[in-house]
């Protein structure tokens, strides 16, 4: 039933658009969502943006055939967390701050990508959000902060990666997400089946699918890892892949 009213209010949202011109934006997505939305994309001129390149949680931007989308045309602001007392401050953990913020109210369709800098974190949220963010959150943890709108980018806080050379018996999806998170293939399996896993966004649910390099394969609830690379046989039989693993 979900997937039938936000099929609805897009379907709503493209006419819109067309009517009157303009755009239309949605608030932030999961990746779930994205995929349910793009079958009702079909012909339409619209752009998935979530305030930086590589990000999960993105907008949608529907626009009349005659506009040319640009990122910088979506209302998404940075917000910049910092302690007010860098020498007794603690680490933040993307959980100690998205809890944060959604213990002021707000609902998490709001609020993006959270990019971690040890003590540090940088918010991705609606325009109209970042206001109320600065003025209200005060505190991750037990650190007092303090929040300014920000220009910092993705690259201030870039992720690290970890990378990981594994064998596979093939390039699919369950054996490759087993390699990439560090647990069994049954368990990959059955996280595949569930609607778990996707794949440049796209959820997944046929274990046997097949993984090319430089796709991005998210896990929900274990991260995100890109297969770099497909090397040769062993001599077994296996399949070489190297990947990078966000940390």
């Amino acid at each position: 039933m979900e997937e039938q009213l936000l099929k609805k209010r897009i379907t709503e949202l493209r006419k819109r658009a067309e009517y009157t011109y303009g755009t239309e934006f949605t608030d932030f997505l999961t990746l779930s969502e994205i995929d349910t939305v793009k079958s009702v994309l079909h012909g339409a001129n619209y752009m998935f943006y979530g305030g930086m390149e590589n990000t999960e949680r993105c907008m949608l931007c529907i626009a009349h055939e005659d506009i040319e989308i640009m990122p910088e045309m979506f209302p998404i602001r940075s917000v910049l967390v910092q302690p007010k007392n860098m020498k007794f401050a603690e680490c933040f953990g993307h959980r100690d701050v998205l809890g944060s913020v959604l213990g002021l109210g707000l609902a998490r369709e709001v609020i993006g990508d959270i990019f971690i800098r040890e003590k540090e974190a940088l918010v991705l949220c609606t325009e109209q959000i970042a206001v109320f963010l600065t003025e209200h959150l005060v505190q991750v943890r037990h650190t007092n902060v303090v929040c300014t709108i920000s220009e910092s980018s993705e690259q201030d806080f870039q992720k690290e990666y970890q990378y990981i050379s594994r064998t596979v018996s093939a390039v699919r999806i369950d054996t490759i997400a087993a390699a990439a998170f560090g647990i069994s293939r049954s368990s990959a399996t059955s996280a595949v089946s569930a609607g778990k896993v996707f794949i440049n966004g796209r959820e997944i649910t046929t274990p046997s699918t097949s993984v090319k390099e430089d796709d991005v394969i998210s896990f929900r609830g274990l991260g995100k890892a890109k297969l770099k690379e497909i090397g040769g046989l062993t001599k077994k039989g296996r399949i070489t892949v190297s990947l990078e693993r966000y940390r």
